[in-house]
């Protein structure tokens, strides 16, 4: 039966295209504010099922063992401080000057001095963001856009733009200068994800990194504009 699906799912690309438009809508209405955000957990299984029926699993988006470790590692600690340095004293003054605002991140203020607060953003900036955000946008988005192209190179050029576009409106909270330092953070990522042949650890451990750095600066009251 699933052979079956598997067949049809290959011969009728208009079901991924249908597939692809639900997923993102689900995306939408989170960020809209008509659903929990704790939907997003759908959109993970959303894609397990979407390789399950195709007959694979989560190692062909990517979550598999890294050739090295170590290699993974180090490229993710670098990318990690050197971009969030880049982020803060170059980035994002260039587009307070060219928008009129910075990053709004008002809404982890209460995390200044408060170890709690920290601790929970920590974790969750390990799960929801790292995990699960580059599960979706770096595993998912991008396989399933190249799959509607027979993934050649315009295929995973037009996933590379469309998935980043997504992952930056993810962060409309922070206002337009926020969206946009998201998508460029999510190229960042993206490389890592090609550099290192397509597997999701690397992101995942910048991503993680990232965030950890900001919210480290944040608690301790030395993140700009907090």
């Amino acid at each position: 039966m699933r052979e079956q699906i598997k067949l049809f799912i290959d011969k009728n690309r208009w079901i991924t295209f249908v597939e692809i438009s639900f997923a993102i809508f689900i995306l939408l209405a989170i960020e809209f504010g008509w659903i929990t955000q704790f939907i997003v957990l759908a959109v993970v299984l959303y894609a397990w099922l979407s390789l399950w029926l195709r007959g694979k699993g989560w190692s062909d988006f990517g979550l598999r063992k890294p050739e090295s470790w170590k290699k993974t590692i180090f490229l993710a600690l670098l990318v990690g401080i050197i971009f969030q340095a880049l982020s803060l004293y170059v980035i994002e003054p260039f587009l307070g000057k060219l928008t009129g605002d910075i990053p709004d991140v008002s809404v982890f203020r209460p995390m200044v001095g408060n170890i709690p607060q920290l601790i929970f953003y920590l974790a969750l900036s390990w799960t929801f963001a790292a995990f699960i955000e580059e599960m979706i946008y770096r595993g998912y988005f991008m396989h399933r856009i190249a799959d509607l192209f027979n993934r050649n190179d315009i295929g995973w050029f037009v996933g590379l733009i469309l998935s980043n576009f997504l992952f930056g409106f993810g962060h409309m909270y922070q206002g337009l200068s926020g969206m946009i330092i998201t998508g460029l953070t999510g190229f960042i990522f993206a490389w890592l994800y090609f550099r290192t042949n397509k597997n999701l650890w690397a992101p995942i451990l910048a991503h993680g990194i990232y965030d950890t750095i900001g919210f480290l600066m944040i608690f301790f009251g030395v993140y700009p504009g907090i």
